[in-house]
């Protein structure tokens, strides 16, 4: 893994992490932090896992190699 985003991933982390301590001693229950940050983290693993426009299955299969073993 590269080091700048391991950078934004512990940036990330730490900012929601500290967002959710700072609404739970504001009086914000735990639930409805815990929703609130599962929410942010899957936004964030969609955001780093975007490649681009989005492909058609042929070309998905064009370019993974096993996609050619699974059909033997």
């Amino acid at each position: 893994m590269h080091l700048p985003r391991r950078r934004t991933d512990l940036a990330v982390f730490l900012a929601v992490l500290g967002t959710g301590v700072v609404l739970v001693r504001c009086g914000i229950e735990a639930e409805a932090v815990s929703t609130v940050a599962i929410g942010l983290s899957t936004l964030y693993a969609a955001w780093q896992r975007q490649d681009g426009a989005p492909r058609t299955p042929d070309e998905r299969d064009a370019a993974d190699p096993r996609a050619s073993e699974r059909r033997e």
